[in-house]
């Protein structure tokens, strides 16, 4: 019965894996097209910076998502076959490196979405 959950956990990690690794291939083909080939209007191209900002920020935390689950996945495998104890160190580093993991992605949407720093009237130069 733990072999066929360790097996449907494996094929959802696949699955997301291959939806996240297409929506990054769509964002990319849109963001190539509208913003990098010639003809478009400069409207159009402004119009679309927030929907692509925020279409690209979802695909990350998407990406996010699936690799913590790829480590409890990986974490999981190497406490079912090779004997690795629950609480043991190398379960201490996968686990820590995924919650790095998820710190930096949550910086890294935090810094996306905050404004940028206005511009002041005492700035020296």
């Amino acid at each position: 019965m733990k072999v066929a959950s360790l097996a449907n956990m494996s094929s959802l990690h696949s699955w997301l894996g291959i939806g996240v690794i297409s929506l990054y291939g769509i964002q990319w083909i849109f963001g190539f097209v509208m913003f990098f080939f010639p003809g478009g209007s400069a409207s159009l191209r402004s119009q679309s910076i927030p929907w692509h900002v925020l279409f690209g920020l979802i695909v990350y935390v998407l990406a996010l998502g699936t690799a913590s689950l790829g480590f409890l996945e990986k974490l999981t495998f190497l406490e079912s076959s090779a004997g690795v104890a629950k609480y043991g160190s190398e379960a201490f580093l996968v686990n820590l490196t995924a919650i790095f993991t998820i710190l930096f992605g949550a910086f890294v949407v935090l810094s996306s979405i905050s404004s940028a720093p206005g511009d002041d009237d005492y700035s020296p130069i």
